[in-house]
C-alpha cells in the first residue's frame, strides 16, 4: 500500500478515523492512534475519548450486576422467610423467592463472564 497524498512512497500507517494509508511525512502520532496530519487529529483524540468512556461504563455496569445480584439474592431470602412465617402463602412465597434466587445466581455468573471478557 502506499501513501495516500504521495503515490509512490509507501505507507506505514493508517490513520485511525480515514482508513487512509499515510507515509512518515503525511501521519501525527497520537496517543492510541495515527491520524492525517491536516485533517484528522481532532476526530481521532475523539474517537479515543469514546474508547475511554466505554472502557469506564463498562467498569461501572460490573459493579452496577454486583448490586443486582445482591437485591435479588436479598428478595428471594425475604420471600422464602415470609414463607416460613406465614405457612398459608406457601403456595406462593416459596416459588417467588426460588425464583428471586435463581435469577439472582444466573446475574451472578452473567457478571462474573462480563468481568472476564472486561479483563
Amino acid at each position: 500500500m502506499n501513501c495516500f497524498n504521495h503515490v509512490t512512497t509507501p505507507a506505514v500507517a493508517i490513520c485511525k478515523n480515514c482508513n487512509k494509508g499515510l507515509c512518515p511525512d503525511c501521519l501525527t502520532e497520537i496517543k492510541n492512534g495515527i491520524a492525517c496530519t491536516a485533517t484528522c487529529i481532532d476526530e481521532v483524540k475523539s474517537i479515543n475519548g469514546l474508547i475511554e468512556r466505554n472502557k469506564n461504563l463498562s467498569n461501572r455496569a460490573v459493579s452496577t450486576y454486583n448490586r443486582m445480584v445482591f437485591i435479588y439474592g436479598s428478595m428471594g431470602l425475604l420471600f422464602i422467610y415470609a414463607a416460613y412465617i406465614y405457612p398459608e402463602l406457601n403456595l406462593y412465597m416459596y416459588p417467588a423467592g426460588g425464583l428471586f434466587l435463581l435469577i439472582g445466581i444466573l446475574t451472578f455468573i452473567a457478571n462474573k463472564k462480563r468481568y472476564k471478557s472486561n479483563n
